[in-house]
């Protein structure tokens, strides 16, 4: 260690002889003073500031259990809803159940009756015989027929799952979650799967106080299986339940367009006069009924609808908006401005990843990703007019083409799309217009001006 040598030494006494009568001295006491107060007042300052804290701790402490308790009674509702839900469906699997185990018993009852009596009567009597013979031989093929149509069946089984975002949600939901039903109906083939059509049924959609011919200008299919129709004529929305019967209408402002699920028991539909009315309901299925819950108006025509992920999609028919269902904030994702009918309707794949939408003016089929960014352009000759895209959750792809009172389906593989006629006038399509696929294999297709929507049974 090294110290440097200093140049001159002053004792302190020296330094500080006459200091006290320096101007500096004489006012320390007040620098002090000074400092002394700035310094208590920072330390009140902190101090009441401590104790803002702790009152706004106690006022955070009081809001969160305010909340708690709000989630309480919401969650007990929640809780209660879906364990009503369970219970319900859980009734509907074992009466169908039930019912399977009522037609063993009445065939094994028949064929136990028929073989005890042709066992009495069998020494005496050949035409009885013959006779109990020939019944016999019926109830084993209806017992065939019946051993077959069990077999199809998966076992029954119930599981719970709850829904995504539930905490945004919880507050507008009817259940924590939605009880899924597994068994009865074989699951759907890959997306990839060409359909055939076995057979066509219609169906009524007509009620007493219609005051026009129907026109389903949409359909959707809710989570219980129900269906909900959008009547353009009679600017009517109509519950439709799973055995295709109308279960209740709710009268809606000309015109309803399009309509679509947004959640559990909610829908939106899109309503449009031509003039001055261009807006999206939101509404909700309650014990039958329907209930409007909320409009978001909007400056651009409404006409096709499709929702994923809270998000709406609306066509104009020369552009596509997104809509937050939340904000109701709109943005446009693609647009067409060359012709008059070049975005007519529009449909969303089950993980959002791809759009659908039609350019009715150029017969194509549009496949946009969730940024609007264009991922393929298909024209085909069978797909002529094209509208309303209908994608299933397994990603089935199908459109209706009204030129050619055809309903078609778009496949896809190696990424190359063809186009297949799944339904024509040998079919009961005569002028197809909405579509939905329901959970029996089946095709809903409604139809211009037809109190009737026809049923496609699939294979």
């Amino acid at each position: 260690m090294t110290f440097r040598q200093c140049s001159a030494i002053k004792h302190i006494l020296d330094v500080a002889k006459g200091f006290k009568d320096t101007q500096e001295f004489k006012e320390l006491p007040q620098r002090v003073s000074e400092i002394r107060k700035r310094l208590a007042h920072e330390r009140q300052s902190k101090t009441e500031n401590d104790a803002a804290v702790d009152k706004s701790g106690d006022k955070c402490l009081s809001q969160i259990q305010t909340l708690r308790q709000t989630f309480n009674v919401i969650f007990d509702r929640l809780e209660r809803h879906t364990i009503s839900e369970m219970e319900s469906r859980k009734t509907s699997l074992r009466n169908n159940i039930q019912a399977d185990v009522d037609q063993i018993d009445d065939v094994t009852e028949k064929l136990e009756m028929l073989t005890d009596a042709l066992k009495d009567g069998s020494d005496t009597n050949e035409a009885l015989s013959y006779i109990g013979f020939s019944k016999c031989d019926e109830v084993i093929f209806n017992a065939q027929l019946l051993l077959q149509t069990i077999a199809n069946k998966d076992d029954f089984k119930m599981t719970f799952q709850s829904f995504k975002g539930i905490t945004e949600y919880m507050s507008s939901l009817e259940m924590l979650g939605e009880v899924i039903c597994e068994g009865g109906e074989k699951p759907l083939p890959g997306p990839d799967h060409v359909f055939e059509v076995e057979k066509h049924v219609l169906h009524n959609v007509k009620v007493a106080d219609d005051k026009n011919v129907c026109f389903i200008t949409g359909i959707c299919r809710l989570a219980n299986g129900e269906f909900l129709l959008s009547d353009n004529k009679n600017s009517k929305l109509k519950l439709f339940n799973s055995s295709y019967q109308v279960m209740s209408t709710s009268n809606v402002p000309d015109y309803p367009q399009d309509v679509c699920s947004t959640g559990q028991r909610e829908a939106a539909v899109t309503v449009d006069d031509g003039k001055d009315r261009h807006e999206i309901l939101l509404v909700r299925i309650k014990a039958g009924k329907i209930k409007l819950m909320k409009t978001i108006k909007c400056q651009h025509p409404c006409g096709g609808l499709a929702h994923h992920g809270g998000h709406l999609y609306v066509t104009t028919n020369t552009a596509l908006h997104e809509y937050d269902m939340a904000g109701g904030q709109g943005r446009q994702l693609y647009s067409d401005e060359t012709g008059q009918y070049t975005v007519t309707s529009c449909a969303v794949s089950s993980d959002g990843s791809r759009i659908y939408i039609t350019n009715y003016a150029c017969h194509q089929l549009i496949t946009l990703n969730k940024d609007g960014t264009t991922l393929s352009t298909l024209t085909h000759p069978e797909l002529h007019y094209p509208a309303t895209p209908h994608v299933t959750a397994q990603g089935h792809v199908f459109i209706r083409c009204r030129e050619l009172n055809t309903v078609v389906q778009v496949t896809e593989k190696n990424n190359q799309q063809t186009v297949t006629t799944l339904a024509g006038e040998k079919n009961g399509l005569t002028s197809p217009y909405s579509l939905c696929f329901s959970s029996n294999n089946s095709l809903l297709v409604s139809q211009v001006n037809d109190d009737n929507i026809v049923e496609l049974k699939l294979k």
